[in-house]
């Protein structure tokens, strides 16, 4: 027999209410004696006992794997009593799933410990949280909010707290028996979990502060990490406040020079010529990845950070935000806007010091030519630190430091994370405590504009390593536009994208040329930073496509099915800069390995093209030892070798790039998702009604490779397409296999499914 058992003496769960003296609102607490013993004198209501005859007792099925009628049988052994019964409990658990009741153990972590039901129908009450009037002597302090009342209840308790507004008077009557969150108390018992769509779809949960609240973060949100970039950030404008004041010293002496005196480039060291051409660039290159490796983190992780606050957070602002495929450049507006501080002060220093710090300091160098009065057979060239791009480029530095610093102090907070949530199995795993899944019923091709419609009534926690509903919204006015159109594919996977973003490069590849080889070169040397600033631009686009690379891989190979475990823990958005390519590699990812490749180019890129402010024409005559004159000093500046290696890298690298684009465009440019996988949300809807999840249930203190051997003994193959759910219906998403078929994207259900059934017109 299955199922939570009555023992014969039990006079069942205990029902209590207390009426305040204006009648203004009425709270019932409803409690289960086994799991939460009442203190004394809660509400008004004395304390009470129940012997142990009394108490009810169950049964937990939630380790038996799943639904019995999912598990798999020894056929010898079975008679067809047995196979009926097996079909009738089969039915029974897709009724309850269909009806809104988890099953095998899922949701089995929400066990309330006190019910509170409050009637709001008050002139005093207010208007968003509805506020409370109570007697100060009834333990609620007038004019305390909702959330203020449930935080401050869960706290005192050390429990769940549920609390239900209504805005009529409470009918006693209609109160019955142990709330553990829509835990059936019929012959089910403790695995099979129900969820009435009137009553807890508008319940809110708080929960108790957790004292051992873990705060796992990647090395590069550690303190450590953040003082040493922003010693960098300082330390770099020393240096460079230090070359410009040397500089300046250096122009008033009598001869003057510069920092570096150059009669021709031969006769330059290879050191010296290597410290003025490259290693500014690259010092200050390294430095932005630097940055790009923590702000990725940040963008990252920011949802948890948001979830792990005492209240919780809003759906739009936690489960429905995205910043990894957002736009670099409106990513500070969006943080701005959401309040979200620590992805503020990240994404700022990011752009500052990837696009601007090098830029300024390629501008920063100048090369003067000089002749000497007494020997005009003897030109000289000074190189020399520009004033305004110096300053500009230190007071930037300054505010990048200055924005560390915020950040250091923004991610002093907990993350609520005990290890990496890598991954499709590091978010189904959070999932499995809760009934956080049924708020995604009926979303399996869900836009996410329609996913935040669905979520924008109910706030959501992180707590003990689960996702947990918490406060209900009965507004629901947070309507923060995420920027996502109904276009299920990453923009910079889109064909058109695509074909404009290698038309650029292109046009970049002919400009290259163009400047240095013709009288245009005059542009480069009016501007010098100008090719570092399209280089610059190039990788911020390439890191783009790249992130969308990352995102939707894991997806794409669960689409071409019956793929590993491995795939459920795999998350290169994770992958730090310049492992990610070798990582892609041994997991036989080509792709994104290729794509991976290139980012580490278009930094190589920026470092060759910092150096082509030079007469091109120079290096082409057959005789390159014959000085130059006045109109072509800038051959002054490179020797022949330095000058056709640059140029063969940088012509080499964006012709990489076009063919590596290509490639992707050629295998990535079709949708194969009813929504990009960017958010927790997304992820959840695909996966809410997977009968895989019964793989999960406890696994929420996992770390990855406890959770990658895991799966692994389970020896299950999955993928992403149509599939029967726990309630026996169909649903897309993914699941274990077999499939019922694939997903392909603008075919209907039916074509896909059951494609002998269409009309071929015959």
């Amino acid at each position: 027999m299955l199922g939570g058992l009555m023992s014969p003496r039990s006079p069942g769960p205990k029902r209590f209410s207390w009426l305040t003296a204006n009648d203004d609102y009425s709270v019932v607490e409803e409690r289960h004696e086994v799991s939460f013993p009442v203190k004394k004198r809660r509400f008004g209501v004395e304390d009470f006992h129940e012997s142990e005859m009394d108490r009810t007792i169950g049964y937990d099925i939630s380790s038996l794997g799943g639904p019995i009628c999912l598990q798999q049988f020894s056929p010898s052994g079975e008679t067809i009593s047995d196979m009926q019964t097996q079909g009738t409990l089969a039915a029974e658990y897709h009724q309850l799933e269909a009806g809104g009741k988890l099953t095998g153990g899922l949701g089995g972590g929400m066990v309330v410990g006190a019910k509170l039901q409050v009637d709001t129908n008050s002139s005093a009450v207010g208007s968003r949280f509805n506020q409370l009037s109570v007697p100060s002597t009834g333990g609620i302090v007038r004019g305390n909010t909702v959330r203020d009342v449930g935080q401050r209840e869960a706290k005192e308790r050390g429990e769940i707290v549920a609390i239900k507004e209504t805005m009529a008077r409470v009918d006693l009557s209609s109160l019955g028996g142990v709330d553990h969150a829509g835990t059936d108390s019929d012959s089910y018992g403790n695995s099979l979990h129900r969820r009435n769509t009137t009553d807890q779809d508008k319940q809110s949960y708080f929960y108790p502060a957790d004292p051992d609240m873990p705060n796992w973060r990647p090395f590069t949100m550690r303190p450590t990490y953040i003082i040493i970039l922003v010693l960098i950030s300082l330390g770099l404008a020393g240096v460079q406040e230090w070359l410009y004041q040397t500089s300046v010293s250096f122009a008033r002496r009598e001869p003057p020079s510069g920092i570096l005196d150059i009669t021709s480039p031969q006769d330059v060291t290879l050191w010296n010529f290597f410290c003025w051409k490259y290693l500014p660039t690259i010092i200050f290159v390294s430095y932005g990845v630097l940055w790009q490796i923590a702000d990725y983190q940040v963008k990252r992780l920011e949802p948890f950070y948001q979830l792990s606050q005492p209240s919780g957070s809003t759906a739009a602002k936690s489960l429905n935000m995205d910043y990894l495929t957002f736009y670099n450049f409106l990513t500070p507006f969006k943080a701005a806007r959401c309040r979200q501080w620590a992805v503020l002060y990240s994404a700022l220093g990011t752009l500052m010091a990837t696009s601007l710090a090098p830029i300024f300091q390629n501008a920063s160098f100048v090369t003067e030519y000089y002749q000497d009065p007494h020997n005009h057979n003897l030109p000289k060239t000074f190189v020399r630190i520009d004033p305004v791009w110096s300053r500009l480029l230190t007071v930037t530095l300054a505010i990048v430091a200055m924005l560390g610093t915020l950040l250091f102090f923004k991610l002093m907070r907990k993350s609520g994370l005990l290890s990496d949530p890598s991954g499709i199995a590091g978010i189904a795993a959070m999932a499995n405590k809760s009934h956080i899944l049924m708020d995604f019923r009926n979303m399996d091709l869900a836009k996410h504009d329609e996913i935040h419609e669905k979520l924008k009534h109910r706030r959501y926690i992180l707590y003990k390593s689960c996702l947990w509903q918490g406060e209900y919204i009965t507004h629901g006015s947070d309507q923060i536009d995420h920027g996502k159109v109904r276009n299920p594919h990453p923009i910079m996977l889109r064909l058109y994208t695509g074909i404009i973003f290698m038309l650029a490069m292109l046009a970049f590849l002919a400009f290259i040329p163009v400047v240095m080889f013709t009288s245009a070169n005059i542009v480069t040397n009016k501007l010098p930073w100008l090719l570092t600033a399209l280089a610059t631009m190039i990788k911020l686009i390439w890191g783009a496509l790249e992130c969308d690379v990352r995102t939707i891989e894991p997806f794409y190979i669960l689409s071409r099915r019956h793929a590993p475990s491995s795939v459920l823990t795999l998350d290169y958005t994770a992958a730090a800069y310049g492992y990610l390519p070798i990582r892609a590699f041994l997991n036989k990812n080509y792709l994104v390995a290729l794509i991976g490749f290139g980012s580490v180019m278009t930094d190589v890129l920026t470092v060759c093209v910092s150096s082509f402010s030079v007469n091109g024409k120079q290096f082409v005559k057959s005789n390159l030892n014959n000085g130059p004159d006045a109109s072509e000093k800038s051959g002054q500046t490179e020797t022949f070798k330095s000058f056709w290696i640059s140029y063969g890298l940088a012509s080499g690298i964006l012709i990489f790039l076009v063919i590596s684009a290509s490639l992707v465009y050629a295998r990535r440019r079709h949708p194969f998702l009813p929504r990009e996988p960017s958010t927790i949300a997304s992820v959840l809807a695909f996966i809410h009604q997977s009968k895989m999840l019964y793989d999960f249930v406890s696994t929420e203190t996992y770390n990855t490779e406890k959770m990658a051997r895991h799966l692994k003994m389970k020896g299950k193959t999955y993928g992403l397409g149509w599939f029967r759910g726990r309630d026996g219906e169909d649903h897309c998403g993914v699941d274990e296999e077999p499939l019922v078929s694939e997903y392909k994207h603008g075919v209907p259900y039916r074509e896909a499914h059951e494609p002998w059934k269409e009309n071929w017109g015959v």
